[in-house]
């Protein structure tokens, strides 16, 4: 029988800390979706629904976490940077999602804005915090 043990690679390990984070993710954003929507009664789902926060979260996530191997490999002090950016990304991605207009009812515009923007802050705490956390514990890959 073969042992394959090898040693990881900053750049793997940065993407499976991405993709590890980008699955929790999106555990924590369904079930903050299914919750939100079983408290407010908000319905429409033609943007924010199941296969749309797969997708996104995983990508999203997975792409911050090549991020931060570009930063924490190339930039003295990338892991303060890389917090610093993405904090900053989910600041400003939070304000735009709060200025959306997704209908002529306002109580829909407003819980769309809700359900937008705690996915976003979802996405980002998962971003700022669990990538670089994930990254620095060689425990978690093997």
């Amino acid at each position: 029988m073969k042992n394959y043990d090898y040693e990881q690679t900053e750049f793997s390990k940065s993407v499976l800390a991405g993709l590890f984070a980008g699955i929790f993710a999106t555990f924590t954003n369904l079930i903050f979706n299914f919750g939100f929507r079983a408290i407010t009664d908000y319905n429409p789902s033609e943007l924010i629904n199941v296969s749309s926060i797969i997708m996104c979260s995983i990508v999203i996530v997975t792409i911050a976490g090549i991020f931060f191997y570009f930063l924490h490999h190339h930039v003295k002090g990338g892991s303060i940077l890389y917090r610093v950016i993405f904090i900053i990304l989910t600041v400003v991605a939070v304000y735009y999602a709060m200025q959306v207009q997704r209908s002529d009812d306002a109580l829909v515009s407003k819980q769309f804005q809700e359900l937008l923007s705690g996915s976003i802050i979802i996405l980002g705490a998962f971003i700022v915090f669990y990538v670089p956390y994930l990254y620095n514990h060689e425990k978690v890959f093997s």
